[in-house]
């Protein structure tokens, strides 16, 4: 709980039994975002309070700051309560903040909000849940300023001043022709500085950077960050422009690609809602079927074990010692390659035509780090005891290195692979990887000891 929110609440909580329309007077000097975070620590019933007294517009600001879940969870007792009202705060949501809000309304309610929003409202937001999810299309928003590539500055100025409060940025403007086709951006700043009889057309950008309303939001976020943009322009296949994605949206949609690639990582499922959203059995689901892969995976260390020590018995209880060692260094290899390598092609810095290049380093990289543990393993045996075998020593110095590399190739070729068949890197994930390198590592170090030491 943020420190501003832990200070308020008590006083919230007292003005909310007592005098509830004191409070208006403290949400007017209160960031939507700190309104947020207050109608989140509120019990239900309080909660549903503090909606009700403050006005729609507050109302929809604070929800606008909520997650998904969090801003239905909010808003549908306020529905319950008074349709007018969840109606009446629908209306002054941002287009795509409400659109998002009603995909996740059950259907009965979501057909009621609909039927009594004005006929334009209620057809923008049909048109935006129309969308695919993780859409561009799904993502944009209808309020931006679209103005005739023929306007003249002044007739410019004068036609955003008069629609300013309904956007959602007037930061950039874009030019379009009669039938909506964008020709060019504006920027704010070249528009009150431009000569007061010049057209947009004169001053505009034709250069400008567009997303395809069907494409994904990965893209939206890799032009956005690649460019500096505030706002990024959505078009559809006739190159007419149909909403915008602003750069906060960006960057919340860069938050959710990264915690799902975390998530990969860390071999979980991606979580459809916050953590402690999630019901206990959606947390199992997520995680169970991923540990049983990798339970098989590792599922052949027992028979790998059991073949060298029947065949070595003698050595058997000396080697395993140092399995750990062995194969947890050759993981970590493989964990760290993997990161670097899954997060490079999220990032779009290297592609599965960068293959040879990558795994060429990669050796290297893995040789070098392998002789280095190497070197450390085997001062660390001296030292311990200088009258170790020889043959001991040699055998856990070659297995660091081969097992070391081997982990650095794995890491970093499988994600490679995988997104050379259109397989999502991330699934690769580094337990995974970890584990393969395990039971590879096993069956190198025992070949390499029947070597120096029988």
């Amino acid at each position: 709980m943020e420190s501003t929110t832990r200070l308020l609440l008590p006083e919230v909580e007292q003005a909310l039994q007592s005098a509830p329309a004191s409070l208006l007077d403290l949400t007017r000097e209160l960031h939507a975002a700190d309104l947020a975070d207050l109608a989140q620590a509120l019990k239900p019933d309080l909660c549903l309070r503090l909606l009700t007294i403050l006005p729609a517009s507050t109302c929809a600001d604070l929800l606008e700051y909520c997650d998904e879940e969090v801003c239905a969870r909010l808003f549908v007792p306020l529905a319950d309560e008074s349709m007018t009202a969840a109606t009446a705060v629908i209306a002054v949501m941002a287009p795509d903040d409400r659109a998002d809000l009603l995909a996740i309304l059950d259907e009965s309610l979501r057909g009621q909000l609909l039927a009594a929003l004005n006929e334009e409202e209620s057809r923008d937001i049909r048109h935006l849940l129309a969308y695919a999810d993780d859409s561009a299309g799904s993502l944009m928003t209808t309020d931006f300023v679209a103005l005739s590539a023929d306007a003249s500055a002044v007739e410019a100025i004068d036609a955003i001043r008069q629609i300013a409060q309904e956007m959602e940025t007037i930061y950039q403007a874009y030019a379009v022709d009669p039938n909506s086709t964008l020709l060019g951006v504006i920027s704010l700043r070249d528009l009150v500085t431009a000569p007061e009889n010049s057209t947009l057309a004169s001053v505009m950008n034709p250069n400008i950077i567009t997303v395809a309303d069907d494409d994904d939001q990965e893209e939206v976020v890799r032009l956005i960050s690649k460019y500096d943009l505030l706002a990024l322009p959505v078009v559809d296949k006739n190159h007419r422009i149909v909403g915008i994605i602003t750069v906060d949206d960006a960057i919340d949609i860069a938050e959710e690609e990264a915690t799902e690639d975390v998530q990969k990582l860390g071999a979980v499922d991606p979580l459809e809602s916050s953590y402690l959203s999630t019901p206990v059995v959606e947390l199992i689901k997520a995680r169970l079927p991923w540990l049983i892969v990798l339970f098989l995976a590792v599922l052949a260390t027992p028979f790998v074990l059991e073949r060298y020590t029947a065949i070595h018995p003698e050595i058997a209880i000396l080697l395993g010692w140092f399995v750990p060692l062995i194969v947890s260094s050759g993981g970590n290899s493989g964990t760290q390659s993997a990161s670097l390598i899954i997060r490079a092609l999220a990032l779009g810095k290297i592609t599965p035509g960068d293959t040879k290049q990558v795994l060429a380093r990669e050796a290297i990289v893995g040789l070098t780090l392998g002789v280095s543990l190497a070197c450390v393993g085997a001062l660390a045996l001296v030292a311990r005891d200088a009258t170790r075998m020889t043959g001991l020593v040699l055998t856990i110095v070659c297995s660091l290195v081969a097992v070391v590399t081997l982990g650095a190739l794995l890491g970093s070729g499988i994600p490679l692979v995988l997104q050379r068949l259109g397989i999502d890197p991330a699934v690769s994930s580094t337990p995974f990887i970890a584990s393969i390198v395990d039971v590879a590592g096993l069956i190198i170090y025992f070949e390499i000891a029947t070597v120096f030491m029988t």
